[in-house]
């Protein structure tokens, strides 16, 4: 039977994990013929073409802030919109991180027609079934848009159950890191996670969990890689909740079994997108871990060497628990490479200062420096902030750990991404910051 809808996926490098799971969540309705799109330059040619061979069409953009800092990414996304503004019978959709932090500015000044806030699994769904059925779009909730050149948004919608909808979509031979947990109880302010996704944390099942892992072993993808905000959190809902290794080593003994000793693929956990926070950390988790994890090591997230700065940016730990993190890996036969954000609102050269002499003994203990500098990320309690920089001293002491083989890390890049960032809301690109929907 021949279709009268059509949606086109961009999947850019920077997105593909969350367009992973929107295109199995649209394929999964087989209500509309779908198209995946890598490169923006061919965007206009194909929606242009499919235009006149669908009756609607909807084009699918998920934005992260980062993104728009790349050559002329940003430039290339306005002229599809204002190339495509013209045919009435494409709908301009955006999500994602940066869309659900400045809704106003991704409509306002990237052209886009309706922004989906939050998780778009569902959000989206209901969109195609709406249009398919002819109905009324803004019944749905999760949209934002401008009515008479005015805010309208359709309130936010309940957070999904990560069971109903899967990762990717493997029949595409598309597949990625598997999403365990989404939402993230500490809301460290620098972070998008907890203002995007809300602040209870819910995790897929181990079934649906070993399925996808299965899955993606049976077509010869070797390494396992997990999604998480928090490695050691699964299964967690709360702030005051310690670890569940029974938990943990159920999920990880099962993954092992079904791909590791079935079909030989690897197991990477507590290293990207899964890293652990400090103060979860125990030589009985760690040893626990070394049974199950192909990685020999282990990114931990300290952020600061500075405990007021730790205070500062709700991050919820200490900086002794960076310590103790780091020992008990190292006791269980893992190096340790533990983030630290340069650069935060707040940060005085005092607080470098003890940065540095953080990093100078968790270096003495084994572990690697994985530096970053902070980025003001809209939807963020910090979206308004100065955008982070490292001082030519401290960019000296860093070299030298480099040079050591003891840091790594993109932040040199990163540097100017922030100041691109605080550009674009200079400009006027970027209108809006923290966004409350309700979480």
């Amino acid at each position: 039977m021949k279709r009268r809808h059509a949606i086109v996926f961009t999947y850019t490098p920077w997105t593909r994990y969350s367009v992973n799971a929107l295109v199995a969540a649209i394929d999964k309705l087989d209500l509309i013929d779908v198209y995946v799109i890598d490169k923006l330059e061919n965007i206009i040619p194909l929606v242009s073409l499919l235009g006149k061979k669908y009756m609607k069409l909807i084009l699918a953009f998920s934005l992260n802030t980062i993104m728009l800092t790349y050559n002329d990414v940003l430039d290339k996304i306005i002229e599809i919109n204002t190339v495509l503004k013209r045919n009435n019978n494409i709908i301009k959709i955006a999500g994602g991180p940066h869309a659900t932090g400045d809704p106003l500015g991704t409509i306002k000044k990237l052209g886009f027609d309706i922004v989906v806030i939050g998780e778009g699994e569902e959000t989206l769904s209901n969109i195609v079934e709406t249009i398919v059925n002819n109905g009324d779009l803004f019944r749905i909730k999760g949209l934002y848009t401008l009515s008479d050149n005015k805010p309208l948004f359709t309130g936010r919608r309940k957070p999904i159950d990560l069971n109903k909808y899967l990762s990717f979509p493997i029949w595409r031979r598309m597949a990625g890191p598997i999403e365990i947990t989404r939402g993230c109880p500490y809301g460290c302010f620098y972070c998008q996670v907890s203002y995007m996704h809300g602040f209870n944390a819910r995790h897929r099942d181990i079934d649906n969990i070993v399925y996808h892992a299965g899955a993606m072993a049976k077509l010869g993808f070797h390494d396992i890689r997990f999604i998480t905000p928090n490695g050691l959190g699964y299964g967690l809902t709360s702030l005051s909740d310690k670890p569940n290794i029974d938990l943990l080593e159920e999920l990880l003994e099962r993954l092992k079994r079904k791909v590791g000793e079935r079909h030989g693929s690897r197991i990477f956990y507590g290293t990207f997108p899964s890293e652990f926070r400090p103060e979860h950390m125990s030589y009985e988790i760690a040893r626990m871990l070394r049974k199950y994890v192909a990685n020999k090591n282990i990114i931990v997230g300290a952020q600061s060497g500075s405990d007021r700065i730790l205070k500062i940016i709700n991050r919820g730990h200490s900086v002794s628990d960076v310590f103790n993190a780091v020992e008990a890996l190292r006791k269980a036969g893992f190096r340790a490479d533990v983030d630290f954000i340069i650069g935060l609102p707040g940060e005085t050269k005092e607080d470098q200062l003890s940065n540095l002499d953080v990093m100078k003994k968790l270096v003495s203990m084994g572990a690697r420096i994985h530096l970053h500098v902070f980025m003001p990320l809209p939807g963020t309690p910090f979206a308004f902030a100065e955008p982070g920089r490292i001082p030519k001293w401290l960019k000296k002491e860093v070299y030298r750990l480099i040079g050591k083989g003891a840091a790594y890390g993109q932040w040199i890049r990163q540097e100017e991404i922030a100041q691109k960032i605080y550009m674009l809301r200079r400009k006027g690109i970027i209108l809006t910051g923290a966004v409350n929907y309700h979480l």
